[in-house]
């Protein structure tokens, strides 16, 4: 793997020139995997033993450097560090995420949530479809994002994992996180992942379809969670490795899609973890 990655890098060195547009919030050092915070993905922490716990152990999945592993394993690390894996969960958009069984398996008691099957279908969506194996183990809603029913109330814990860039607009993604924050019991915790444009601290993408979050939505999240009765550590510290500076084009190369060009943007993943007092 090693090999692999430094020959791929060097042929695609011209390609990862991409200006990358500094943290804005001072940071001390690169956040780990081990206790998650809201931060960005970083090639340090796929060597960690928690990330290799959950990717690998838990998820069944080969070793790579890709930020939708990265998302999975987030998420259900810090559920299962701040929270309550056994206890009663509340997912949103879930599609047909990997990370579902996982949490079964641990004891959860989970309500999913995704689109209808006509708004899947409208947007080009693949609508959710769950093994026999556990479909009478969790219960299922379909549930608009833009609109949280009112009766969602009293988990442990819930989560999103790459849905709410998708919902209509940077702030229709910042008011579901709010709005979320209702669905909890007090001392629940709230994890989120979403795309983060790094390329720029002011141009974004902010269409119907995707949108790409930057530093300064980041910030104005923290206040709105904490009139929410929230609260959450920020640490956008970028990372300074060679696969943490290099960009991937189309065609995508799985194992080494941590950054990721959309054109006129470089994007990655950042994971929100928000604890509710």
């Amino acid at each position: 793997m090693r090999q692999f990655i430094r020959q791929w890098t060097q042929g695609k060195a011209q390609e990862a020139t991409i200006a990358e547009a500094p943290a804005t919030v001072p940071v001390v050092e690169l956040p780990g995997f081990a206790n998650p915070v809201c931060q960005l993905v970083n090639t340090n922490q796929f060597l960690e033993p928690e990330f290799k716990r959950w990717a690998c152990q838990e998820l069944g999945w080969q070793f790579g450097f890709n930020r939708k592993l990265w998302e999975y394993a987030f998420i259900l690390n810090a559920i299962d560090r701040y929270g309550r894996l056994d206890g009663r969960g509340l997912g949103f958009g879930v599609g047909r995420e990997p990370i579902i069984p996982v949490m079964l398996r641990h004891g959860a008691r989970l309500l999913v949530t995704d689109l209808s099957h006509e708004d899947a279908q409208r947007q080009g969506w693949a609508t959710s479809e769950f093994d026999a194996s556990i479909r009478d183990q969790l219960d299922f809603r379909f549930v608009n994002m833009n609109e949280i029913p009112a009766d969602l109330r009293d988990f442990d814990f819930l989560w999103s994992c790459g849905s709410l860039e998708h919902i209509g607009s940077l702030e229709a993604g910042l008011a579901f996180i709010e709005s979320s924050l209702d669905c909890l019991k007090p001392g629940g915790v709230a994890v989120h992942t979403t795309e983060f444009n790094f390329s720029s601290q002011e141009e974004t993408r902010d269409a119907a379809d995707i949108c790409f979050y930057r530093d300064r939505d980041i910030e104005s999240l923290v206040e709105r969670v904490r009139r929410k009765g929230g609260e959450m550590t920020v640490n956008l510290a970028r990372g300074d490795g060679p696969l943490d500076k290099h960009v991937d084009y189309p065609p995508y190369v799985y194992e080494l899609s941590m950054r990721a060009w959309y054109e006129p943007y470089a994007i990655t993943s950042v994971g929100l973890v928000i604890h509710k007092r």
